[in-house]
């Protein structure tokens, strides 16, 4: 027998070793994920300036649109 397996490190160095790979599988998923939800948040966020802009340049056009027909009557 080796010394390692005489005081049971042995069997404590694999089933650790096993655990840190189980681990960094879960690391890798949540990193997965992470990086899809920040593109979807970027996506978001680009779709909310677009709406924003789209209000403004309505909220801006309404004045001369009074105006013009004010005008007119």
């Amino acid at each position: 027998m080796t010394k390692d397996n005489q005081n049971g490190w042995g069997e404590h160095k694999r089933l650790v070793l096993h655990r840190l790979g189980a681990i960094e599988n879960d690391l890798h998923t949540i990193e997965k994920r992470l990086a899809r939800m920040e593109k979807q948040m970027a996506v978001q966020a680009s779709q909310a300036r677009l709406v924003a802009g789209a209000i403004g340049a309505v909220a801006g056009l309404l004045p001369a649109v009074i105006t013009i027909i004010v005008s007119r009557l």
